[in-house]
């Protein structure tokens, strides 16, 4: 989830999910933090540090959240 407080105290949240399953042991070399260890279902066979940083993007929980979020300040003039 991302959250915007808009000047006039108004609480803005995105959310972002990505499915997928967790290994036992590390693989590849990409990534930080959980990449090793996670394969999206968009990517079956190849943990998030095995899949090139754009299409990790592209279906990231974060990468979603933030599209989702600058589509809304799009929307409302911001």
């Amino acid at each position: 989830v991302i959250t915007l407080v808009t000047p006039d105290g108004k609480v803005i949240q995105a959310r972002g999910e990505v499915h997928g399953e967790l290994l036992h042991a590390p693989a590849g070399e990409g990534g930080f933090g959980y990449d090793p260890v996670f394969i999206a279902d968009a990517y079956p066979g190849r943990t998030f540090a095995e899949v090139p940083e754009e299409d990790k993007n592209a279906v990231s929980h974060r990468g979603k959240s933030l599209r989702a979020m600058a589509e809304w300040l799009q929307e409302n003039g911001f």
